[in-house]
C-alpha cells in the first residue's frame, strides 16, 4: 500500500474541482442551461456507469479475485449496516430529520468514487468500488426511499432491476465464465467509459450554479457534513482495520481502499432528489451535497492517510 496515495488522491479530486469550475463557469455565462443536467444525469446513469462497471470486470478469472470480489459486497454490506443503526443513535442525539439521516447514509460513491478510483488505482479496483454501489443502490430505492417518504411502497423491482446492478451481476457472470468483450464494442464501451469523469464533474458545477447560498451555508448543512465526510469514514477505518482475519478473501488491500473511498464520497444527489419528489426539505439535501462536494477535496485524502497509517503499524 503506497503512502503516496493520499497525494495522488488530492491531486486527482483538485482536477476535479476544476471540471466543476468549469461546469459551474459555463451555466453562469450562459454557455448551457441548467436543463442539461437532467440530461447528463441520465446519460451517466444509464449509458455511461454501466459500461464502466462492465469493462471493470473484463479481467482474467483468479480465485483471489473472486474472493476479492465477495469481500467487497461483504465489507460493503457491515458499513451500511453500521452506518444505518449509527445513524439512528446521533439521529437522536442532534434531533436530525430523516432527509439529513440519509445525506449520512447514502454517498455520490457512483459519480465521484468511479472515475475516482480509475484515476488513482488498479482499473479493476472498479470491481470493489461497484460492489459498494450495488448494495448501495438496493438501500437507496428501499429503505431511503421509505425513510424520506414513509408513504412510498418498497421500490425492490426498481431496486434489483436497477441497470447499475444489472451490469454488476452481468460482469461477475462474464467474469466467471471467462466471456470477453472484444472488438469495436469494446472499443466504444471503453471509450464511452472515459467519459465518466468531466461528465460527472460537469453535472456538479451545473448543480452548483442554481444553489442559493443561503440554503447552503447553514451550520446545520455544516454539522451534517462532518458527521457524513468525517465520523463516519472514520468509523470506516476503524472497522476495516480491525476486520477479523478469517473473513479475508483474496487481496484485502486495494479491497479496502476502493469501498473506503466509497464510504468516504461525498453525499448522494440522489437523496435532494428523492426529498425534492416527495415534497420534503430537498434544501437541505442539496446544501449538505454542495458542501461535502467542496469538502472531500481534504477529507477524502486525510481518511485514506488515517488508514494507511493504522494499518501500517498494525
Amino acid at each position: 500500500m503506497s503512502g503516496e496515495l493520499p497525494w495522488l488522491l488530492a491531486s486527482q479530486i483538485c482536477s476535479f474541482f476544476i471540471m466543476i469550475l468549469m461546469g459551474f463557469a459555463a451555466t453562469r455565462f450562459g454557455l448551457i442551461g441548467t436543463a442539461e443536467t437532467k440530461g447528463i444525469t441520465r446519460l451517466l446513469m444509464y449509458v455511461i456507469t454501466p459500461c464502466v462497471i462492465l469493462m471493470a470486470y473484463q479481467t482474467d478469472y483468479s480465485s483471489d479475485t473472486a474472493g476479492s470480489i465477495f469481500l467487497a459486497f461483504l465489507t460493503a454490506v457491515v458499513i451500511h449496516i453500521i452506518l444505518i443503526a449509527g445513524v439512528r443513535v446521533t439521529g437522536s442525539l442532534f434531533k436530525l430529520t430523516n432527509v439529513e439521516k440519509c445525506s449520512i447514509i447514502y454517498t455520490n460513491s457512483g459519480n465521484l468514487t468511479v472515475p475516482l478510483v480509475m484515476s488513482v488505482m488498479d482499473p479493476k479496483a472498479v470491481m470493489f468500488t461497484t460492489a459498494y454501489l450495488a448494495v448501495q443502490t438496493v438501500l437507496i430505492w428501499t429503505h431511503c426511499f421509505t425513510m424520506i417518504d414513509p408513504s412510498a411502497g418498497r421500490s425492490w423491482k426498481k431496486s434489483l432491476f436497477n441497470i447499475n446492478n444489472l451490469a454488476v451481476v452481468t460482469g461477475i457472470v462474464l467474469f466467471l465464465f471467462e466471456i470477453k468483450i472484444t472488438g469495436p464494442l469494446e472499443s466504444a464501451m471503453r471509450s464511452a467509459g472515459g467519459t465518466i469523469a468531466p461528465l460527472a464533474m460537469f453535472s456538479i458545477g451545473i448543480m452548483l450554479s442554481n444553489a442559493k447560498i443561503s440554503d447552503i451555508l447553514k451550520a446545520r448543512n455544516f454539522g451534517v457534513s462532518v458527521l457524513r465526510l468525517l465520523f463516519f469514514p472514520l468509523v470506516t477505518v476503524l472497522v476495516l482495520a480491525a476486520w477479523p482475519a478469517e473473513l479475508m478473501f483474496g487481496g484485502s488491500s486495494d479491497v479496502f481502499i476502493a469501498v473506503l473511498l466509497a464510504a468516504a464520497a461525498p453525499s448522494a444527489v440522489l437523496v435532494s432528489q428523492m426529498a425534492l419528489i416527495s415534497n420534503q426539505d430537498y434544501r437541505s439535501a442539496s446544501g449538505v451535497n454542495i458542501i461535502t462536494d467542496l469538502l472531500c477535496l481534504i477529507t477524502i485524502p486525510f481518511v485514506t492517510w488515517c488508514f494507511i497509517q493504522i494499518t501500517e503499524k498494525s
